[in-house]
């Protein structure tokens, strides 16, 4: 009958003690301000990222301004090889401004142009010669 006794009193001591606990639920939230979570952490990951980055950017700038002399020779350069296309095009167009149905060869100083009306299209090859790198353009023929 103790047995039955204590072991009723400590049911009812366990029942008080579970009745005046109360639980609540877990709510995830994410710390990183970069995932939505308190900005107020932004500084705190910045300092850590900076801290472990073992790279340092060198001082130096990738971006070197050209001299005056260098941009006026690619102006004119650019206007030169402008002009020699053009001169091209005009004696390759004639006066009834129509492309000739032969082909043809054009070098001026290390670029050779090659002109090709064969099949469905014209073709230009542009070589230069003193690297031997070369270029081909095809237009269509409209009939």
């Amino acid at each position: 009958m103790k047995i039955v006794k204590s072991l009723f009193i400590s049911l009812i001591l366990s029942l008080s003690f579970i009745s005046s606990s109360k639980a609540t639920e877990l709510i995830f939230q994410f710390t990183n301000p970069a995932f939505g979570g308190n900005p107020l952490y932004g500084s705190y990951y910045l300092q850590s990222a900076q801290m472990q980055n073992i790279f340092k950017e060198k001082k130096e700038s990738w971006f070197k301004s050209k001299s005056l002399i260098e941009r006026f020779t690619d102006s004119f350069t650019s206007q030169l090889l402008y002009r020699m296309s053009d001169y091209i095009l005009d004696q390759l167009f004639g006066e009834d401004n129509t492309l000739p149905e032969s082909p043809m060869t054009y070098t001026i100083g290390n670029f050779r142009i090659e002109y090709n009306p064969s099949g469905d299209y014209y073709t230009f090859t542009i070589t230069d010669l003193s690297t031997g790198e070369s270029s081909t353009i095809q237009v269509p023929k409209f009939m």
